[in-house]
């Protein structure tokens, strides 16, 4: 069974409690549930013409990925779980994921050059350690302080042990921060004694993934990531630029936030002894990230900005569309910048890459593969294409489309052509036939109805899916089950072409995403089901008062608060926080630092008192029996308030109705 300490990670510091995305395989309840299928001979025939489009005797990448190995440690609970990668690739996997699902599976500690090393593969990203005067800097901390502690026990068994000095996150991504607490003490941090630093706008950024779309985004990351996947040759392989396992004590840790921030263009600081050179990289792959320069090593850290892969400009878990322009002029200028002196490119996911000339190609490259799929969909989109149909037509530049590290294992030419899309157009395709379309349900019956019934269009499937036409299959049978939720043919046979396709795919969100489409349609049940408050307590508590209501109203149901008005004083004796909130109109609006003379009611309590409210670990009555809370005013104005908050349904269905 493979490791779930990614997913608790993630999901809790984007603000979902975790218990029930525990990333197991859900429990088979059919009595006669399909297992996974081979490989169709169109599909097998479609992987093996692959070995002769790209150039895999080019074995630079396994140079580079083993460079300066120095050891590893073996996770007792699950030894070797990327065995069956050391095979060729099988029919069920393209050749040329499979290719980059065995380089992320090198693992352990490696020296990049004197004073730097890194860890990899011991959490969903990679650790860099560097050596300071009296201490070590680490930059980005893995997923969880368990895999933190193991990375840094790694390092240490094999160079002087130093206290760690600063921490450094390259950006507002769970995965480079969460494990925080695992490096350093919490009170030094906040004391400022351990300098933790991070591009300007970070926690804004951290609050902006809490606050919206945390609860789908967590249920959408199942399918991206596909955490309920088993490995193996038909299951889960990889999820594009690593492994989903994350090594020592599961569980999340307290967000450390950042005692000091970059705010200029660059800025450079000298930390024990070591000069940094600080490049801001702003709504580029993250709304907060950096790129890192260390030019007594000559090394280069562009974060998560160019690794090994075509990146997402928005990934399949949902995030606001990220700025390919941006993007491309962050690199743009790191070549121009450190480009004469670099010798070292890393990154805080792979492997590195060496030596003047191929960093330079590399910045330039992703320069440019940025800049094309953003220029080239504006282009389409101005001669009236849509998006659809700029995705179908764009394709990688002849000197980039058999470059390695330009391949979509994580992000896709077509999925990224579409984010462009939407970050200028939006979600209207400006055909009037789209603008108001009937709900999903009853636009499926529909169409059914109107091809001849379920048994016809299954019929005609069929005979599709011998043919190899598994796209056409999925679309057709999607409107089937969607129509019929029951109907355990179309079930099946929409779960067929979902599984050819996951087979096929280069991109590895593609395929997790197909093939637990797949496991969902066969097993009618899904992983973790209930409800939740939506939120992480790690978020939660580094959030100012006025996000925390922010995030409130998201939770709150409009339509049943009808034409209810108040105005409650909010007062936090720990914190000295002061907060007036205003419903009306359906609308939960706060102004933080003031109170309001016209409040219907004065509440007075601790942070802690109220976010053990917010996470539902305590009831409203409880609180106000213990005195944790005390109202003055009327009191019915805050029960009424709280009664409109709902909670969140987990584990609801994406491939069904």
């Amino acid at each position: 069974m493979k490791s779930t300490v990614m997913v608790l990670a993630v999901t809790s510091a984007l603000g979902v409690p975790s218990a029930h995305l525990l990333g197991q395989p859900p429990a088979d309840t059919t009595p006669h549930a399909q297992a996974p299928m081979a490989a169709e001979p169109p599909v097998a025939a479609a992987n093996r013409a692959v070995l002769s489009e790209l150039p895999f005797s080019d074995r630079q990448d396994f140079e580079d990925a083993n460079r300066g190995f120095i050891a590893t440690t073996v996770n007792p609970a699950n030894p070797d779980p990327y065995n069956f990668l050391q095979q060729d690739a099988p029919s069920t996997v393209n050749p040329s994921l499979w290719r980059q699902a065995q380089l992320d599976a090198i693992s352990g500690l490696f020296k990049v050059v004197e004073g730097v090393y890194q860890v990899r593969d011991f959490s969903v990203s990679s650790m860099t350690i560097v050596e300071g005067n009296t201490g070590i800097i680490v930059i980005d901390t893995l997923a969880t302080p368990g895999a933190a502690r193991e990375a840094l026990d790694l390092y240490f068994a094999h160079r002087p042990r130093k206290p760690v000095v600063a921490v450094i996150y390259t950006h507002s991504h769970p995965d480079h921060f969460g494990g925080a607490s695992g490096v350093v003490s919490p009170a030094d941090a906040a004391a400022g004694k351990t300098k933790i630093i991070a591009p300007a706008g970070f926690m804004d950024a951290v609050a902006l993934d809490a606050i919206a779309p945390s609860n789908l985004g967590a249920r959408r990351g199942q399918y991206q990531f596909g955490f309920p996947l088993e490995l193996g040759e038909r299951g889960n392989v990889d999820y594009g630029e690593g492994k989903n396992e994350s090594r020592g004590t599961p569980g999340p840790g307290p967000i450390l936030p950042p005692n000091d921030t970059i705010q200029q263009p660059m800025e450079t600081r000298t930390i024990d002894g070591v000069k940094f050179i600080f490049e801001l990289a702003l709504d580029s792959e993250a709304p907060a990230e950096m790129l890192i320069y260390l030019p007594q090593s000559h090394v280069l850290d562009v974060a998560e900005d160019a690794t090994h892969t075509l990146h997402n400009l928005v990934p399949l878990r949902g995030a606001l569309v990220r700025d390919a322009n941006r993007w491309s002029q962050s690199l743009n200028l790191a070549l121009d910048r450190f480009g004469p002196d670099v010798q070292v490119m890393i990154d805080q996911h792979q492997w590195p890459v060496w030596g003047n000339e191929r960093v330079r190609a590399r910045l330039a490259n992703q320069r440019d593969l940025y800049k094309y799929v953003h220029d080239q969909t504006i282009r389409m989109m101005n001669q009236g294409l849509g998006p659809a149909e700029i995705a179908e037509a764009l394709t990688l530049p002849p000197g980039l489309d058999k470059e390695w590290y330009a391949r979509g294992y994580y992000g896709n030419i077509a999925q990224d052509s579409k984010a462009v899309y939407q970050r200028y157009m939006g979600w209207y395709d400006g055909n009037p036939a789209t603008l108001n379309r009937l709900p999903r349900v009853e636009e499926a019956r529909k169409y059914v109805e109107y091809m001849g019934g379920s048994a016809a269009v299954i019929a005609r499937a069929r005979r599709d899916f011998k043919a190899g036409n598994y796209r056409w299959v999925a679309e057709v049978m999607d409107e089937v089950v969607f129509a019929e939720p029951s109907n355990h043919e179309a079930r099946g046979l929409a779960a067929d072409a979902f599984e050819q396709l996951g087979y096929l795919a280069e991109s590895a969100p593609w395929r997790n995403s197909y093939l637990l489409g797949a496991q969902e349609l066969r097993r009618r049940d899904r992983a973790g089901t209930g409800s939740v408050p939506g939120i992480g307590a790690a978020v939660l508590h580094v959030m100012p008062i006025g996000e925390v209501f922010d995030y409130l109203g998201t939770r709150l149901d409009g339509p049943r608060s009808g034409t209810a008005a108040s105005v409650i004083n909010w007062r936090f004796s720990d914190t000295q926080e002061s907060l007036a909130s205003t419903l009306e109109h359906g609308a939960l609006t706060a102004i933080p630092g003031k109170t309001s003379p016209a409040a219907a009611a004065t509440v007075t309590t601790t942070r802690t008192a109220f976010e053990s409210l917010i996470l539902e670990k305590r009831t409203l009555a409880d609180e106000l029996a213990q005195r944790e809370i005390v109202i003055s005013g009327d009191a019915k104005a805050v029960s009424d308030l709280w009664a409109l908050l709902v909670d969140f349904k987990t584990g609801f269905p994406l491939a069904e109705p």
